[in-house]
């Protein structure tokens, strides 16, 4: 009995300390955000935090790969096998997440870039490369870690392009970048 309350306040008392991190991030730069600032907006002390965290980006990453995870398994529900429609699904939950947490923290957001484009393409890769074993059971491992390596970047690039620079929706974006690359394929 006990067990299961200590369970049921640890699992509160991580998401308080998630809730002070995002609600900070809305209001300031990452960098000046300090274990400080998050301890007191959660209510907690120093030595909670460290049992669950072990620093700021430490739990920056879990707050990304938990919320980047809920919006690519809401987008691939439907399609959990390698094919075109998997990776268009992944876009779509990229770009998606990019939007999200863009609004949400405007002023973090460029400060945290550099972190989020190595936790985005490492899930993406692991995402994709599970597909391919699933797949393509036949081939190496090294060949399919490979191949996922490069969708992966390549669908986090598009995402990254999509956000800077492209008017158009990500289903737009997409469409037009398929067809792009293949009247170049044609070319040949």
């Amino acid at each position: 009995m006990i067990e299961g309350n200590t369970d049921l306040r640890s699992v509160r008392t991580r998401k308080f300390i998630i809730n002070s991190f995002i609600e900070l991030l809305e209001k300031k730069d990452f960098n000046s955000i300090k274990i400080s600032d998050i301890t007191t907006g959660a209510m907690i002390n120093r030595a909670t935090f460290y049992h669950h965290f072990l620093d700021k980006y430490d739990l920056l990453e879990k707050v990304i790969k938990e919320d980047l995870m809920e919006n690519v398994l809401q987008e691939l529900s439907n399609n959990k096998e390698f094919n075109e429609e998997m990776l268009k699904s992944l876009f779509l939950s990229i770009t998606k997440f990019h939007m999200s947490l863009s609004d949400r923290c405007q002023r973090s957001y460029h400060d945290m870039a550099v972190n989020i484009e190595a936790i985005l393409k490492k899930e993406l890769e692991q995402i994709i490369f599970q597909s391919l074993l699933n797949k393509y059971s036949d081939q190496s491992d090294e060949k399919l870690r490979m191949i996922a390596t490069m969708l992966s970047w390549m669908i986090y690039g598009a995402s990254i392009d999509w956000k800077q620079n492209s008017s158009k929706s990500p289903e737009d974006y997409l469409k037009y970048a398929s067809l792009s690359i293949r009247e170049l394929l044609r070319m040949e």
